[in-house]
């Protein structure tokens, strides 16, 4: 970590119109690519497969009139037309705030970085060959061209829904924008060229609907603790309500968790509607002492619910079921081998951003690989399982991921994932 953060300072120390690429395996570089404008670097301490480090102009205009064979419908990226065009080595662009140039760096989003870098390392030792561009979009307000798109088989990023709209318009010729991390970039994703990869508040709540239905008893109550803020309609709360009545669930809106009629040796299934996490954080809080009292309270959630200010204590006594878009089971194989490539590679311990940096990069560029520069239209054919967060496309919602996470803390205080 420590050597990859002096490279990302090396590179952030350019002119903000510069960026780092990282030629994982050397030998055909693009066709047609300009000459590198700055130094290169040589690292013989790094991995063969990411050894040489070249830091090149960014800004290059996309010429005016210039042929666009492979996708004869320019701009419709919702075309029917398929094209399978695999390239040989698949260029990948990663924009992050990575703020390398500062006093202070981004911890997170360096994670972030480093997860994506040893992604493309296990798949170059599977035989893929990739590079990888490098933006750090904290240095300029145009870090995005119309030039790092169009040269790019995978764009991951920008990160913010700011930065992620503005350019949108810079993307022609069939290209997208992947967004890694903003759950408000849903909006996007549903007219524009950009994929959510990130599971939205509405997968979400659809996930845990469905969830609430195989569970509850027939003639039982579902009880929603609800305030005015559920009545905002562009709210999660307010989407909640409907998909319940939608699903024919059959429940009752209270103002308080004092209203639920508990009884003791009866299960009674409680969720929140709620746009405040305070009124949130008192309704667990009021869950979790009534489930230590009786254990009969389960409450049904989404990420929502782990809002600051609640304690893991009063989620397992009140023996939450939570539909999250991210999850590490630490016993699971694969994530006990990525911690150990983690440590070895970067003398540090993987976070959660570092976890999501992994499943992104390795889900969108094996999409590329198999289905070519127009992966993205075969997004509902391929569903993939990460080691934080899985990756499943419909027909219905075609470039939004509707993959979501069971999870059950229990009431002897461990922590489940439902298949």
């Amino acid at each position: 970590m420590k050597k990859l953060g002096i490279l990302l300072i090396l590179g952030c120390a350019l002119s903000t119109s510069a960026c780092a690429q990282w030629y994982l395996f050397p030998g055909k570089k693009k066709q047609q690519e300009q000459k590198p404008a700055t130094d290169t670097l040589v690292r013989k301490d790094q991995p063969d497969s990411a050894r040489t480090v070249i830091f090149r102009d960014s800004t290059l205009a996309h010429a005016p009139g210039e042929p666009d064979d492979l996708y004869p419908n320019g701009n419709d990226f919702d075309s029917d037309l398929f094209v399978l065009d695999v390239p040989d080595v698949i260029h990948v662009a990663l924009v992050l705030p990575l703020q390398a140039s500062a006093k202070q760096p981004s911890t997170n989003f360096l994670d972030f970085y480093s997860g994506a870098l040893l992604a493309l390392r296990d798949l170059g030792a599977a035989g893929l060959k990739a590079d990888l561009q490098v933006v750090d979009a904290s240095d300029s307000k145009t870090a995005v061209t119309h030039s790092l798109i169009d040269e790019n088989d995978v764009v991951i990023g920008p990160v913010s829904f700011e930065d992620l709209e503005a350019a949108v318009p810079l993307c022609s010729g069939g290209k997208v924008l992947v967004s890694p991390l903003e759950p408000k970039a849903a909006s996007l994703a549903e007219a524009g060229p950009v994929v959510q990869a990130p599971a939205s508040g509405e997968a979400q709540v659809d996930e845990l609907v469905r969830w609430v239905r195989e569970e509850l008893p027939i003639g039982d109550v579902f009880y929603v603790v609800s305030d005015t803020t559920a009545l905002q309609p562009d709210g999660q709360s307010a989407y909640l309500i409907r998909k319940l009545r939608e699903g024919d669930v059959r429940f009752r809106e209270v103002s308080s968790v004092r209203d639920i009629p508990f009884q003791r040796g009866k299960k009674t299934r409680v969720a929140i509607a709620s746009e405040k996490d305070n009124f949130i954080t008192t309704a667990v809080r009021n869950l979790g002492i009534e489930g230590a009292r009786n254990n009969n309270v389960i409450l049904f959630g989404t990420t929502r619910i782990r809002t600051n200010g609640i304690t893991q204590t009063d989620l397992h006594n009140a023996q939450t079921h939570l539909a999250v878009s991210y999850f590490i089971d630490y016993d699971d194989p694969d994530v006990k081998r990525f911690i150990l490539a983690y440590r070895a590679l970067f003398q540090n311990e993987p976070g959660s951003f570092a976890f999501q940096g992994y499943d992104t990069m390795r889900h969108f560029v094996t999409m590329c690989s198999v289905y070519g520069r127009q992966w993205y239209k075969k997004l509902p054919e391929y569903a993939e399982k990460g080691l934080q967060s899985d990756f499943r496309f419909t027909q219905e919602r075609p470039r939004l991921n509707q993959a979501v996470r069971r999870i059950v803390y229990n009431s002897d205080l461990s922590t489940t994932a439902q298949q």
